[in-house]
């Protein structure tokens, strides 16, 4: 059997899935061109023993290199053929270069290959193929096969929600956001700002002011910001430090006011580990240094993705800690009075799986929570799901697949939703990607969720300056969230129902605090609202 992935190799592999073009197009061309290396008998057990060694240990890019060696010599080596193209699906190949494995596992006596061949099948969208396949290998004895009855179920599971799902799509329309933003490398995690002014993402392309790479030979992370101006989104900019810094750092979440950054950093001593850290927005638009979030997130364990509740008093976060349902589950922190943070809480079967959950997102709206599941209703790895939070019950509601053509066979995940539920931004894997993983934008409506975001300035005095918002629902006196307004620019962002009424409150250091109505967005009143804070009188 194959070990469990190490901890690096889990955050790459479930992640990330970074292969570049080049090593893709590689092995194609190796596995449908005849045999021209020369090797000995000798020479191909050492390089079969090499091969299977790192097999054996989940390093697929290392093993697919040995393997394809032995496959240039010996095209009709059928155990090199079989682990081959089960090390391309691990690495996240294209549906084009798994078709060229294909006939080597059509002739292949490997006992095997037909798991493999029916991953493959899956990928190609002919699911029917892969659940007769998939049918045939459960029949064969479990003591003669690799595969368990519950990781063929998976593929099964896989298969048949893929099929339902493909012959009931949504209207959502998927556009790639272009080599603006994405490049041949991987490209993943957008976060937006409230007002989609900005988008902020994590990418792994070539850079000469930070040319290490990691141990799988794919550069090191950095953080990229790309802006919304008239409508199109400039090319990306690396956003330097001290965000970005001599060692992986990934984006991970905006706060609800666009004041606050969560990024994941890998250690400088080992970058198999890694924690989750903030940083605010300060003067001139720069990002401050990082502070590492609580230990009551960060642990031993892996906790790579996370997000803020409105008030940014709660923290969802996603972590492989024991006492879980298995895998990656989230789990949810609050801050209490006394400033210090409570223990987590787990979110419970309708949200978590037996396998991975991750990369959390809370809409503004405050109930409904996207995230990504390889469980549940998946059609292949991650899928994105949201569940509502249920005041009454206090418990989310049993996750609910988004759906074709936002989710399909392949990785889909670090989903974020606009305010006004209109578009969609998520990392995945299409026909038209730029290489690895892309960002892609979703054109969708999304039904009752209908909040408009509401912009002004804070000015105090005779400049703009910082202040603390807080913001209720005044027929209900619900709080509806704290914000800060830039120190710069004196810009807030609120994110409201454009059908009621609200009551802001705002609050500065040495100036006289003041309350502010701000009126229905449908009644088609003002968007940009000018709130001035002056000095208290001299006595």
């Amino acid at each position: 059997m194959v070990k469990p992935l190490n901890k690096q190799a889990m955050y790459y592999c479930s992640v990330n899935k970074t292969v570049t073009r080049c090593a893709i197009l590689l092995l194609a061309l190796i596995l449908q061109e005849p045999a021209q290396a020369q090797m000995s008998k000798k020479e191909m057990k050492k390089t079969l023993r090499n091969a299977n060694a790192d097999y054996e240990e989940n390093n697929y890019g290392p093993a697919w290199m040995f393997y394809r060696q032995v496959i240039s010599a010996d095209p009709n080596n059928a155990k090199a053929g079989s682990k081959a193209a089960f090390c391309a699906v691990k690495l996240n190949y294209p549906v084009d270069s798994l078709r060229q494995i294909s006939p080597t596992l059509e002739k292949s006596k490997e006992t095997d290959a037909p798991y493999y061949l029916a991953i493959i099948r899956h990928q190609e969208k002919k699911f029917d193929d892969a659940l007769r396949l998939i049918g045939d290998y459960q029949k064969i004895p479990a003591g003669r096969r690799m595969f368990t009855d519950t990781e063929t179920g998976q593929v099964t599971a896989w298969s048949t929600n893929a099929k339902k799902f493909h012959a009931n799509p949504s209207p959502a329309t998927i556009r790639n956001m272009g080599p603006s933003l994405n490049s041949k490398y991987a490209d993943y995690v957008p976060v937006i700002m409230p007002d989609e002014s900005a988008l902020y993402f994590t990418s792994r392309r070539e850079n000469s002011a930070h040319p290490a790479r990691n141990g799988d030979g794919t550069f090191y992370e950095d953080v990229y910001v790309s802006y919304n101006r008239d409508g199109k989104w400039s090319a990306a900019e690396n956003i330097g430090i001290p965000v970005n810094s001599e060692t992986n750092d990934a984006c991970v979440a905006i706060s609800p006011d666009g004041q606050r950054m969560i990024v994941y950093r890998t250690s400088a001593e080992n970058i198999a580990t890694g924690d989750l850290y903030i940083c605010a927005l300060g003067k001139g638009g720069r990002w401050q240094p990082l502070q590492k979030m609580t230990e009551k997130i960060n642990s031993p364990h892996i906790e790579t993705s996370a997000c803020f509740s409105n008030d940014t008093a709660e923290i969802f976060f996603s972590s492989d800690r024991p006492g879980g349902l298995g895998g990656k589950d989230l789990y949810r922190i609050r801050k209490l009075p006394n400033g210090q943070w409570s223990e987590p809480m787990n979110l419970g079967p309708r949200v978590n799986t037996n396998l991975d959950d991750d990369a959390p997102f809370l809409h503004p709206d405050g109930v409904t929570l996207y995230f990504s599941s390889k469980g549940h209703s998946s059609m292949g790895d991650f899928d994105v799901f949201k569940s509502k939070w249920d005041r009454e019950s206090s418990q989310f509601s049993q996750a609910e697949n988004l759906g074709y053509p936002i989710n399909d066979v392949g990785n889909d995940i670090f989903f974020v939703l606009s305010v006004d539920g209109q578009r969609g931004y998520y990392t995945t894997t299409r026909a038209d990607d730029h290489g690895g993983t892309d960002l892609y934008e979703i054109d969708t409506r999304f039904a009752g969720n209908d909040l408009q975001v509401r912009t002004g300035k804070i000015v105090l005095g005779n400049s703009y300056g910082r202040a603390r918002i807080t913001v209720t629902e005044k027929e209900s006196g619900e709080l509806n969230g704290y914000y800060l307004s830039n120190p710069d620019s004196g810009k807030f962002i609120l994110a409201l129902n454009p059908h009621k009424s609200y009551e802001a409150e705002i609050e500065a250091e040495g100036f006289t605090t003041q309350k502010y109505s701000v009126t229905p967005a449908s009644f088609g009143t003002e968007k940009e609202l000018s709130i001035i804070l002056t000095r208290p009188s001299a006595p």
